[in-house]
């Protein structure tokens, strides 16, 4: 594998830069926490990182990508780099699999050198499993590093957050996620519609992959043209769309993206209703609006309410149904 192949992300100038201090320093921690919107990179630079840490011949700290420590762990095979996370189907980081974790941490490594447990989801750690993870993190053995990631840093526990090192990843610039998603299958040839879903995606090439995968700009157009004679045909829209995926925390996520897309639609007939052409659309140009300032916020604010309560645990099949009662009719239909 040449150094081309590694696994680096792109974007994160700041944070590459403090880690690799400590790097070139010396001075790593037994424990990280990086936090940071989901699917900004997070995880490959905690690639990168474990790398680092194995790597035969690093330049600036920073893992050289070629030699046989870089390719084992970029091919996610070498014994002293773990990666743990949260089941799809578990609402909550389970207390056996922190138990599983513990228990292989204290075991004798099977080669010299640092070891490296990733562990994801660390914001959806419950008091127990939160608990049974503490003495470990807080003395871990000789020559460890616990990455943790966390896409939320308000919903780490205080007991997690406290013994480890936060590092924060901030959403990337619109220039690297198209550069990241040049070539991606899936995304809108249109370019306005291609550069519309790149800020909808709000700096995170993850959700953008979603959001490309899940079609949404397709789902809303459907939404829309029905919307106004059949608000209960919208609605099955919005459910048939969601229910394309199996677990419900990936049909929460997907009604996310669609509520995100709506509401940038709102907000940009608001642009309109206000008389500010000048605007950048998030999605598309309006050429006229029908309905009220005062109405066009009432519905965002409605949209709103209802992104919270689908974060929580509301039936999907009724949020859609008020999705489509709240959104009101674009112009011309």
């Amino acid at each position: 594998m040449g150094q081309a192949e590694f696994p680096r992300a792109r974007g994160h100038a700041d944070v590459r830069r403090w880690l690799g201090g400590a790097l070139t320093r010396g001075r790593v921690s037994g424990a990280y926490l990086f936090a940071g919107p989901a699917g900004v990179g997070k995880s490959l630079v905690a690639t990168e990182f474990a790398a680092a840490l194995r790597c035969a011949a690093p330049a600036e700290g920073w893992s050289c990508g070629r030699c046989n420590e870089c390719r084992r762990v970029a091919a996610g095979v070498h014994p002293s780099v773990r990666v743990f996370a949260k089941p799809a189907d578990k609402a909550d980081f389970p207390v056996e699999l922190v138990r599983e974790i513990c228990d292989e941490a204290s075991l004798k490594q099977l080669e010299p050198g640092r070891r490296v447990f990733v562990v994801q989801d660390a914001d959806r750690f419950n008091e127990s499993s939160a608990n049974a993870f503490l003495k470990t993190l807080e003395e871990p053995p000789p020559d460890f590093v616990f990455v943790l990631l966390a896409g939320n840093l308000a919903e780490v526990l205080p007991t997690i957050l406290s013994r480890c090192q936060p590092v924060r990843f901030a959403p990337l610039q619109d220039a690297d996620m198209a550069e990241i998603a040049r070539g991606w299958e899936g995304l809108p040839v249109n370019p306005q519609a291609r550069a519309a879903l790149v800020r909808l995606a709000q700096g995170s090439p993850g959700r953008l992959r979603a959001m490309a995968e899940a079609g949404v700009q397709g789902h809303v157009q459907q939404f829309l043209a029905t919307v106004a004679d059949d608000p209960f045909r919208a609605s099955e829209v919005l459910v048939e769309a969601v229910h394309e995926v199996d677990e419900n925390e990936e049909r929460r996520e997907r009604l996310r993206s669609l509520l995100a897309l709506l509401s940038a639609s709102l907000r940009d007939r608001l642009t309109v209703a206000l008389g500010l052409p000048d605007v950048l659309p998030l999605t598309a140009a309006v050429a006229a609006e029908a309905a009220t300032a005062d109405s066009l916020v009432a519905a965002i604010g409605r949209l709103d309410d209802l992104r919270l309560r689908v974060d929580g645990n509301a039936n999907l099949k009724l949020a859609c149904d008020a999705i489509a009662l709240a959104y009101p009719a674009p112009a011309g239909t």
